[in-house]
């Protein structure tokens, strides 16, 4: 993303995969997340890990954002001051994204 390791904090966390093995994170960096012409800073735990996905927005950005998110629907519904927006995913580019990234990780050595 053309950060410097300078801008990552020095709060190394220990992570957990779905596999049990256990990696630290090279730091923390706060980013401003903008979705559905709201703007948030958001903090990200940075790790030095091929993984399908850029980041991963979790129960604190979605509490923050008073957002309503569903996997089935592909979307999240947030409240903005005028109403409810709905911010809507794209399956196709989500599933061409995933296996770029899956092929990436394939072919890429251990």
């Amino acid at each position: 993303m053309g950060f410097t390791y300078s801008a990552l904090t020095d709060r190394k966390i220990p992570l957990t995969s779905f596999t049990g093995e256990i990696t630290y994170s090279l730091g923390t960096i706060q980013l401003v997340i903008t979705a559905g012409g709201i703007r948030k800073p958001v903090n990200f735990v940075v790790v030095d890990r091929t993984a399908p996905y850029n980041a991963i927005l979790g129960r604190p950005w979605i509490s923050t954002m008073k957002a309503v998110p569903s996997t089935y629907h592909q979307c999240a519904k947030i409240l903005i001051s005028y109403g409810i927006k709905t911010i809507r995913g794209n399956q196709e580019k989500a599933r061409t994204c995933y296996m770029s990234s899956f092929k990436q990780i394939v072919s890429s050595p251990a």
